[in-house]
C-alpha cells in the first residue's frame, strides 16, 4: 500500500548560484544546508536538475505521476536580491520555446526590524526611459513582518530585501528576467547578466499591491487563515492545538504541507507522519480524512 503522505527532502540553490544567502535554513530549521551562501531550499520540486526527493530518495516526479505545475521553496535572503519581474504564460511560451510563465506567492516567515521588499513601480514610470541602475529610483517599497502575504503575479517588478525568510509558492517555471542587481559582482568580478529587453516586454508597471494578512476564522482545534486564491495555486495557514481536519483542494488535487511552526504530524486513518517546523510533505490527489495535529502552525497550499 502507497503511503498517504511523503516527507520531502530538497533541492538546494547555493554557493555561487545564490551569492545573497545565508545559513538561517539550518539555524532556524535544521536544515543540511550545503554551505553558508545557501539561498533556496526547494522543498517540493519537479524542475530538472532541481527535484526535491522522499526520504527514500524517489524523485518527487516518479510518485506524483509526472511533472507537477507548482513549486514550493523556503528562501533566505541574507542580502537583498535582484530586480526582476517574470512573464505569464503566454509571453513565455513566445520568448522560452514554450516554457511556462511565473506567478508565485511570498508568506514572510521572519523578517529584521525594518525589512523591505521592492513591490512594483512608482506611479507614471515609463520603463522605456530608464536603463540598469536607474531603476532604483522607480521602485516601489513596502515594509513586512513576520505572517505578511504578498502576492506576486506574473509581470510585478519585484526584489526581496535582506534580513528576510519566506516561503514562496510558484508555478513550476525557472524563468525569470533581471532588471537590475544593485552593481554587484559575481565570483568572478563581472556582474551578473541583465535581460532589460525581455524584462520589459514582461513588465506591467501598473501592477502595485499591499502585503495581506489573510482571513482568519476560528475553527475547532485551532485557527484557519485564507491567504490568496490566485488563478494557479490556494494558500491556507492553520493553526492547531490539538487535532483539525485539512480540508481537501477545491479541486481534489494535490497538496503541499510544511509545518511553519512547532511541532505536529499528519494523521490519516491509523497512518501519522510527524512533522517538525520547516519539513514539508507532498499528499498526493485524492487523499482525504487528512488531519494536522500537534501544538503547531502549516502552510497548505494547492492548485
Amino acid at each position: 500500500m502507497k503511503p498517504f503522505a511523503y516527507k520531502m527532502t530538497p533541492a538546494y540553490r547555493h554557493a555561487q548560484e545564490t551569492p545573497w544567502g545565508g545559513d538561517a535554513l539550518r539555524t532556524l530549521y535544521g536544515k543540511a544546508i550545503p554551505d553558508a551562501l545557501t539561498g533556496e531550499a526547494l522543498e517540493a520540486s519537479t524542475l530538472p536538475g532541481l527535484e526535491s526527493h522522499t526520504q527514500d530518495g524517489a524523485p518527487l516526479s516518479e510518485i506524483a505521476g509526472g511533472r507537477l505545475p507548482l513549486l514550493l521553496k523556503l528562501i533566505d535572503a541574507r542580502e537583498r536580491l535582484s530586480v526582476q519581474v517574470h512573464p505569464d504564460d503566454a509571453l513565455a511560451a513566445q520568448l522560452e520555446n514554450g516554457k511556462t510563465g511565473k506567478e508565485e506567492a511570498w508568506l514572510i516567515l521572519h523578517a529584521k526590524p525594518g525589512a523591505k521588499l521592492v513591490y512594483g513601480l512608482l506611479p507614471g514610470t515609463d520603463l522605456a526611459a530608464l536603463t540598469g541602475e536607474t531603476i532604483e529610483a522607480a521602485l516601489r517599497y513596502v515594509p513586512v513582518a513576520a505572517g505578511d502575504v504578498v502576492h506576486i503575479p506574473a509581470g510585478m517588478v519585484h526584489a526581496i530585501g535582506e534580513g528576510i525568510v519566506l516561503y514562496e509558492i510558484q508555478q513550476s517555471s525557472d524563468v525569470t528576467y533581471r532588471f537590475w542587481d544593485w552593481g554587484k559582482l559575481g565570483a568572478d568580478g563581472k556582474p551578473r547578466p541583465l535581460h532589460w529587453d525581455k524584462a520589459c516586454l514582461a513588465a506591467k508597471p501598473a501592477l502595485a499591491g499591499t502585503p495581506v494578512r489573510g482571513v482568519q476564522t476560528a475553527v475547532p482545534g485551532g485557527v484557519h487563515t485564507q491567504c490568496l486564491r490566485t488563478p494557479h495555486f490556494a494558500l491556507d495557514k492553520f493553526l492547531c492545538a490539538g487535532a483539525r481536519p485539512l480540508p481537501l483542494s477545491d479541486c481534489g488535487a494535490f497538496r503541499f504541507i510544511t509545518l511553519l511552526s512547532g511541532t505536529g504530524a499528519l494523521r490519516h486513518g491509523q497512518e501519522t507522519l510527524p512533522l517538525r517546523a520547516g519539513e514539508t510533505a507532498f499528499v498526493p490527489e485524492g487523499v482525504g480524512s487528512l488531519f494536522l495535529q500537534g501544538t503547531c502552525e502549516a502552510a497548505v497550499a494547492t492548485p
